[in-house]
């Protein structure tokens, strides 16, 4: 049997005749560019999350710049986030000379430790923004982090690309910082026919920031107030996540009951499985053991058919472009930790119960 890690074209199979009638829509319709189609996803998913304003734009790493910039970070301005990150999350703003501060992760959840940030925060000047990662689509300690910043002073952006539909404490994450992004990648639990983003706010001045942030610097047709970029989401892929939307609680479901699979299918077997907090509604974008033997594991399981994949292998600290930091090995030893043991297993809403009891048993077989 062979077990992929993403399976695209299964998904897709499944909603080719609606996907191939939005499509012959909007090429009939004749608009292409931030159109009605960018608006009325726009509004949908501002209403699903429960915030005022969504801004769509290229990608979810042009959110999470557009983002930071619309809150009015500068250069020299500081942030503070994850080391265990997609490199994104610290490359979308380091490149306008924003300097990313690191702070080590919690065991439990893969997320931001709020103790250890609110002791950087104390340690550390200049930083104007936190970052927070709902990592792997488990929502972070939102409330506690968002108070630590307040005491201090910083702005919070809730890096949600991973985290479409997760909740904390029964609210949708992208609804608490001051700003969030998420990413409609392909193989996002919400992820469309290429790349997209878009950023979420309830703030008046950052909405106003953005719009023109994303088109140019525009404030009205040719009027350009400041300097921006071309960053938007086009009516094409909008009309088709605006479906993909109304399907999304019944795939992140689907994603609960493959977790459920996989916890049946390991148990008693020598590797960490993901740990959920009871306040937290995880959406298993990646479903992510934790095993000493790693690298034998993988292999083992390749050779039966099965794709796994690591993210992320190497934290950002010790990645050669984030050298100047400062920071060693051993910085950060929650976040090195996982980056050696941490293995995605296969995670998409048409698996089946068989190909999850492939999976599973084929772990047990490695251990046995």
């Amino acid at each position: 049997m062979t077990v992929k890690m993403f399976d695209l074209a299964r998904d897709h199979k499944e909603i080719k005749d609606k996907i191939l009638q939005i499509t012959e829509k909007v090429l009939t319709d004749g608009e292409f560019i931030l159109g009605k189609e960018v608006r009325t996803f726009e509004d949908a998913f501002a209403r699903y999350i429960g915030v005022k304003h969504a801004i769509g734009v290229g990608s979810g790493t042009d959110a999470i710049k557009v983002a930071g910039l619309a809150y009015g970070l500068k250069k020299g301005d500081k942030i503070v986030t994850t080391p265990n990150t997609y490199i994104a999350t610290t490359m979308s703003l380091s490149l306008h000379g924003i300097i990313p501060v690191l702070c080590d992760i919690e065991a439990k959840t893969y997320n931001m430790d709020a103790g250890r940030l609110d002791d950087i925060l104390k340690k550390e000047k200049g930083i104007r923004l936190c970052i927070p990662v709902h990592l792997y689509g488990h929502p972070c300690h939102m409330d506690e982090i968002v108070e630590i910043c307040r005491s201090h002073g910083v702005g919070v952006l809730e890096d949600a690309c991973q985290a479409h539909g997760s909740l904390y404490k029964g609210k949708k994450v992208g609804a608490f910082g001051d700003v969030s992004a998420f990413s409609f990648y392909p193989t996002k639990n919400l992820g469309c026919y290429g790349d997209a983003g878009i950023l979420l706010t309830d703030s008046d001045s950052i909405y106003e920031n953005a719009l023109m942030l994303r088109n140019h610097g525009q404030s009205a047709r040719h009027v350009h107030t400041i300097e921006g970029y071309n960053t938007r989401l086009d009516e094409l892929q909008a009309a088709i996540l605006s479906y993909k939307l109304e399907q999304l609680d019944g795939w992140n479901a689907k994603r609960q009951v493959i977790a459920g699979w996989y916890r049946n299918g390991l148990a008693g077997v020598p590797v960490i499985l993901p740990e959920v907090e009871p306040w937290a509604y995880h959406v298993y974008h990646l479903f992510v053991i934790r095993a000493k033997e790693r690298d034998a594991l993988m292999k083992y399981l390749a050779d039966k058919g099965i794709t796994t994949l690591i993210h992320y292998p190497t934290p950002i600290h010790l990645q050669e472009a984030y050298r100047t930091l400062g920071y060693k090995r051993g910085s950060f030893p929650e976040a090195e930790t996982a980056a050696e043991e941490i293995i995605s297993l296969p995670m998409y809403p048409s698996l089946t119960e068989e190909e999850i009891r492939y999976v599973c048993d084929t772990i047990r077989t490695f251990y046995t």
